[in-house]
């Protein structure tokens, strides 16, 4: 089984689902933000309320702690976002990949390829549509078959009866119609063997 190495398979999907776990990502950074502010705020009336704020050392030290508390919180995020993006990617492919191989193998029997099959890895998810999917093709399969089957039968029937009919002299503008009928069954017995060797125009 040839093995999908290609992790952007359907990028609008994939892109969507990962974009989605960052703005998760920008709303828990945003509640904490809302969080680390409200406690800088708080400590700020502490400090006036005790004169702190009269002192410049102390202040330009308090300065500088909230430039970090600030930086951090902000690369926080960036590298929470970009593990989320990535770890995003990763995880939709698992769906994306079979999402993939069952619009590619519907598309084959659209086109009536009865040669479809759905072929899934074992980590991969909807891994429960793949025994459905491959047995309804083979439903199909046995149908065809047994319809050509049917076909040779009924043209056997024919050909029996062209031959008794001439044989008798009978109106050969009555014979001309089975025989276009038979040419109508050869075509269809030509398509349906053609479905199952999987040999369809596209």
């Amino acid at each position: 089984m040839k093995f999908r190495t290609k992790y952007l398979i359907q990028p609008k999907f994939q892109l969507i689902f990962s974009a989605l776990l960052v703005f998760i990502a920008l709303i828990s950074a945003a509640l904490v933000g809302i969080v680390i502010y409200q406690l800088i705020y708080a400590n700020n009336l502490v400090f006036v309320k005790y004169n702190v704020h009269l002192n410049p050392e102390f202040m330009s030290l308090l300065a500088k702690e909230k430039k970090v508390i600030l930086a951090a919180w902000v690369l926080s995020f960036l590298s929470v976002a970009l593990i989320l993006l990535v770890a995003g990617i990763f995880l939709s492919h698992k769906m994306a990949g079979p999402l993939y191989a069952l619009t590619r193998e519907m598309g084959k029997l659209k086109m009536g390829n009865l040669n479809a099959y759905l072929k899934l890895r074992k980590r991969d998810e909807f891994n429960q549509l793949k025994a459905p999917f491959n047995q309804w093709v083979d439903a199909l399969r046995k149908m065809t078959i047994n319809d050509i089957e049917k076909i040779d039968l009924i043209k056997k029937d024919l050909d029996e009866l062209i031959r008794k009919m001439r044989e008798q002299n009978l109106d050969t503008q009555e014979i001309s119609k089975i025989e276009a009928l038979l040419t109508s069954l050869d075509t269809l017995r030509e398509k349906k063997e053609a479905q199952l060797a999987g040999n369809v125009s596209t």
